[in-house]
């Protein structure tokens, strides 16, 4: 089983700025919320034993530490880049109205959610669609009952539509909500998990 998440909340979440590579710790409700899911995936894995797989960024890596205290099936973390958030290249840590004032029109072109691929000195769909395709191939092949992943709100979108087999389109389409975790399931299913 493969449990995806998304790191709790973070000062430039609430902000409201893309923080693609930019270092950001979380929030009170950020640590809160990554509690409240540790308990619920523990009821999900029961005693099984289980790996973390966790994007190097703080972000990601606070959220992986309050999530393994919870955790008593725990063998191991590994920290891996290829599931950090995409790099949003000059963009990295400004508001849409900043990208709007300095691009004009760029965030207005293509299909929902192009534009992330189109920052400057930033990375392209087909360059992050690899690496996570990489990721997720190694980690499906794992031998391990119970696989925990977390990374980011793009880069599980990304996720998801890989292990779905969804074109470029529909997995830019994907929701992702802030109180929720997904079960990538064998048959290329996924099961959202709310927490409450």
């Amino acid at each position: 089983m493969i449990l995806l998440l998304r790191h709790g909340e973070t000062e430039l979440n609430v902000q409201g700025r893309l923080q693609g590579r930019s270092q950001a710790s979380l929030t009170d409700a950020g640590r809160s919320f990554a509690r409240d899911t540790a308990r619920v995936i523990s009821r999900e894995l029961g005693e099984g034993d289980c790996v973390v797989f966790t994007s190097p960024l703080t972000r990601a890596l606070e959220t992986t530490e309050i999530i393994s205290a919870e955790l008593s099936g725990l063998k191991k973390t590994v920290v891996d880049d290829r599931i950090s958030e995409i790099d949003f290249g000059r963009w990295d840590g400004l508001t849409y109205d900043e990208i709007d004032a300095g691009w004009p029109g760029a965030r207005d072109a293509g299909m929902p959610g192009e534009w992330y691929f189109k920052a400057p000195g930033g990375e392209g769909f087909d360059a992050f669609r690899i690496r996570l395709a990489r990721f997720l191939d190694n980690v499906t092949n794992d031998s391990r009952e119970h696989k925990i992943v977390v990374s980011h709100g793009l880069a599980g979108r990304v996720l998801r539509g890989i292990h779905a087999d969804l074109p470029k389109q529909e997995t830019m389409s994907l929701p992702v909500p802030s109180k929720a975790f997904f079960i990538l399931q064998i048959d290329g299913g996924i099961k959202e998990v709310v927490v409450e």
